[in-house]
């Protein structure tokens, strides 16, 4: 199973595209949105570069590629994937 991602550099920028493989994730961490802060999913991947993307899109938050930030509407979805990528690691 991979995992692939777009994140927006800038408002008008290029997505940065990035993918791991799920056998390359030691953990996951969820942090679900509160009432003034969006969610931070974070994946900490085997090899992955340190590539900070500098120019978040709608000045969100700087983040590596393997952070993910998103809104309460999501989070739902979220949880669901944590379960499935949870799932799927190498026990």
């Amino acid at each position: 199973m991979t995992i692939k991602a777009a994140i927006k550099d800038g408002l008008f920028g290029a997505n940065k595209q990035h993918r791991f493989a799920v056998s390359k994730i030691s953990e996951v961490s969820n942090t679900e949105p509160g009432a003034f802060s969006p969610g931070c999913l974070k994946f900490k991947v085997a090899g992955t570069p340190a590539t900070v993307i500098e120019n978040p899109a709608s000045g969100g938050d700087k983040a590596d590629l393997c952070t993910f930030y998103y809104s309460s509407s999501d989070k739902k979805k979220v949880r669901q994937l944590v379960e499935a990528v949870k799932a799927a690691m190498p026990q």
